[in-house]
């Protein structure tokens, strides 16, 4: 099986857009299309806006929006006609809409971290805008207006580039904001909106061939009177077939089929995906809005007609359309009769109307305008720093001399046979994707308030690093860790260790905890890496979110459950905040010794399947096992107290579709120590677990980690001291799945995967495990201070090997 090859583009585009009608998230769907196939394996992410504001505000603004269209036009002329009017209304609405979308998207960001941002939404455009000005957001930001006339919501000058669909629009966009980056973009649709034979597409559809098809689309909420269109259509001439698309309007549909109308006469339709399939089977296309099907139909080369265009924007398009030589403007029933009577009698204007339609749709190709996003800076930058997360910034603030928080991960590597991987070949492999990941590109700046620097690049040079392990693997990689980080900022290093002697290949990473934990860092590391070329990737995409009308209900009843189980979860770690467990006294050093040990994924699913537990109970309870042996063996503790570990949670089904920030929640777990058979050992930890979760204590975590963010600086420094220490646990033990294909590193097999922890204060040894294409491995991270205990890495090694070998003995037999 190949590598599929890695490529220096733009790994992760946002895309933000909203369910306002359909024509936002049609545009959408067409960037999306087109990035797929200028930027091969990007990761896409579509927001909606409106949900982003808050709970409610989509279904708020929707019937705002309805209403208004529908029952009060004048309202909704005045509020556009004032936008356009007062050049202080609209920066002020700007402004606010701004600062309330852009202090929602902060997190958005963070979670994904995307290195490209488009929106095709008004508020989502006003949301980044304000973020670049007041957050110092640094990433290309484009706006696509999807409508053939701008307004002053759709134009920002902060952006990278507005961009407007025709030519004739450019003078509106300019009287928006004379400062604003504007261009021209190709029509905003998907590929499947094209030229092409009516015929086939009639066929496909059931349509008369011989009729005159009228598709009338008045957009997602079918506004107007579509029924009084529809019958003057139908009057004009016993030759027209009409077809009616009344999106998610239900009233509008029922009202037309009602109609005395033969199908040959009259089909209708409700929300449909055949609107490529209808728009190439029709001659001609009617709307009164513009937005999406405007687009579509110009891109398919038909000819449009607005009839009684609605009110604002629905007016302002048609003039625009119709200046263009885009479209015919209807504003009576006589009017269109005229026009559909004409075009019966000779169809040769209506090719010709088709024909300039699709001129100017071949001007431009979307995946231009793409690359021209990537290529673009923010015209307008604050000074201010952008905004490091409470949870991220606690490690910061936890930070010790002899424990400096960074966590990180071994891979083993299979290099073809008489093969080695040098620097060049690891700089060739990280450094084109170090521009493609914005995490990679993040400077910490600690003077005064915490913040990021998102306009610089780290060194390659200096991060991305190759040696010869003279002194054996182990030895080097316990020198890795001892070292600090460069000093210019981004908390990052990887480095390519060789030992021939051992025949061992191995790359190493480690970033500060602050950048992320270790599902994030798994994220990131899985982005660094090639997967098989036939690979569909899954764990890297978040888990579909659900939709639909109860979402809001939905949402509220999760809080109040979210909100109950924190304060039992509270409560239940105030409680065993005062119980007692063993504590590892050793002296701290800033060496570490790192133990590995990989182990078949398959030797611990039959212990899974023969126990009933969880795959992570499993896990735990054998790191449980080798720290017993260990730590009892060498007399570190006596083993009638149990050591307290800090066992981080996912707060949802694990996935790896982040790569950046701390997301995970945390439960505390007493793990038995001294003699003991592995049944029992594995019952009392998957017991623990089970009812710490119950609690609620992952979601107290979290909330308490967030709350600290709220505290001054230096009272935060202090808190996290004081509770990120052996006064709350005495070992941290942590179990990720990760990808589950096989990767590559520049052009070498990844055989396994070993997690570094980071110790604590008053903390001397962690564990991790991950899971990584069919192998767990784990990492076992000592202060080497505790050699002078009698501990060593080479024993930590073997425990974990033979805690597994007494689990299969005793549970297998």
């Amino acid at each position: 099986m190949t590598a599929r090859p890695g490529y220096g583009g733009p790994q992760r585009l946002l895309v933000l857009s909203a369910d306002m009608g359909g024509g936002h998230e049609s545009t959408a769907a067409a960037l999306e299309e087109a990035a797929a196939g200028v930027w091969p394996g990007v990761e896409i992410q579509r927001l909606d806006t409106l949900d982003l504001m808050g709970p409610g505000v989509g279904r708020l603004f929707r019937r705002i929006y309805v209403g208004n269209v529908e029952h009060t036009p004048w309202l909704y002329e005045f509020f556009y006609a004032q936008l356009w009017r007062h050049a202080w209304f609209a920066r002020a609405s700007k402004r606010f809409t701004g600062s309330w979308c852009g202090r929602r998207l902060v997190d958005a960001i963070d979670r994904f971290d995307p290195d490209v941002i488009v929106s095709t939404y008004p508020l989502g455009s006003s949301g980044l805008a304000w973020l670049h000005q007041h957050r110092g957001l640094e990433r290309p930001t484009g706006a696509y207006v999807s409508d053939i006339a701008p307004h002053p919501f759709w134009i920002h000058r902060p952006l990278g580039v507005n961009f407007v669909v025709h030519e004739a629009a450019l003078s509106l966009a300019r009287a928006c904001d004379p400062h604003a980056r504007l261009d021209v973009c190709a029509l905003p649709v998907r590929s499947d909106f094209r030229p092409g034979p009516r015929s086939a597409a009639r066929r496909s559809l059931g349509l008369d061939p011989d009729a005159l098809v009228v598709l009338v689309s008045c957009g997602a909420y079918a506004f107007g009177d579509v029924a009084r269109t529809v019958r003057a259509l139908l009057d004009a001439s016993d030759r027209v077939q009409v077809v009616a698309a009344c999106g998610r309007n239900d009233e509008t549909r029922a009202r037309l089929t009602a109609l005395p109308m033969p199908e040959q006469r009259l089909r209708t339709i409700g929300w449909t995906e055949e609107m490529p399939a209808l728009v190439r089977a029709a001659d001609l296309v009617l709307s009164n809005a513009g937005g999406a099907i405007a687009l579509e139909a110009i891109a398919s080369g038909r000819p449009l007609v607005m009839f009684r265009p609605i009110a604002a924007h629905g007016e302002a398009n048609a003039d625009l359309l119709v200046v263009s030589g885009l479209a015919e403007l209807c504003t009576d029933e006589d009017q269109l009769t005229a026009y559909v009577q004409a075009a019966v009698r000779d169809r040769g204007g209506l090719r010709e109307v088709g024909e300039r339609a699709i001129e100017v749709s071949r001007r431009r190709t979307t995946a231009d305008s793409l690359r021209q996003v990537a290529r673009s800076s923010p015209a307008w930058a604050g000074r201010r720093r952008w905004p490091v997360r409470a949870s991220d910034a606690f490690f910061v603030h936890a930070d010790l001399p002899m424990r400096i928080q960074e966590v990180g991960a071994i891979l083993e590597l299979e290099p073809e046979a008489g093969s080695r991987i040098t620097l060049e070949d690891a700089q060739r492999t990280v450094g084109p994707r170090v521009h493609g990941l914005p995490i990679l590109r993040r400077r910490l700046l600690g003077k005064g308030r915490l913040g990021w620097d998102l306009s610089g690049t780290a060194d390659v040079d200096a991060h991305i690093t190759a040696m010869e392990a003279h002194r054996g693997m182990d030895a080097a990689l316990d020198d890795f860790w001892s070292e600090t980080l460069p000093p210019d900022g981004f908390p990052w290093e990887v480095r390519i260790l060789q030992s021939p002697a051992e025949g061992r290949s191995v790359f190493a990473v480690k970033t500060h905890h602050v950048l992320g934990d270790g599902i994030s860092l798994l994220g990131l590391l899985d982005r660094l890496l090639d997967p098989a070329a036939d690979d569909p990737l899954h764990e890297r995409h978040p888990a579909p979110a659900s939709r639909g009308s109860g979402r809001e209900l939905s949402a509220v009843r999760n809080g109040v459950r979210q909100g109950r189980l924190v304060t039992e979860g509270l409560a239940s770690l105030s409680a065993r905040s005062v119980g007692r467990w063993a504590h590892i006294d050793s002296p701290q050093t800033t060496r570490r010794l790192i133990a590995t040990a990989p182990v078949e994924e398959a030797r611990i699913r039959a212990l899974v399947a023969a126990t009933g537990c969880r795959a992570h109970e499993v896990v735990i309870a054998v790191v449980a096992h080798a720290l017993s042996h260990v730590l009892t063996g060498v007399g570190l503790v006596d083993g009638t107290l149990p050591l307290r570990a800090m066992v981080p949670v996912a707060r949802r089904a694990p996935r790896i579709d982040r790569v950046f920030g701390n997301w995970t929640a945390a439960v505390t777990v007493d793990l038995p120590l001294g003699p003991m058979r592995f049944g029992q050992r594995l019952h009392e930890v998957s017991t623990q677990l089970r009812q710490r979760a119950g609690r609620g204590e992952p979601q107290a975590a979290y909330v308490a980690m967030q709350l600290l963010g709220h505290l001054p600086g230096g009272v935060r420094t202090v808190a996290a001291r004081t509770i990120y220490t052996s006064r709350f646990f005495s070992t941290i033990v942590s179990y990720m799945p990760a990808g589950r294909g096989d990767r590559w590193f520049a052009g070498a097999k990844v055989s396994s995967v070993c997690p570094v922890v980071p110790l604590a204060e008053g903390v001397p040894v962690t564990a991790g495990a991950v899971l990584y294409s069919g192998v767990i491995g784990f990492g076992i991270v000592l202060d080497d201070a505790l050699r002078a205990s009698g501990l060593d890495r080479a024993a930590t090694s073997r425990a974990v090997l033979r805690a597994v070998q007494e689990a299969e003995l005793e549970v297998l037999g």
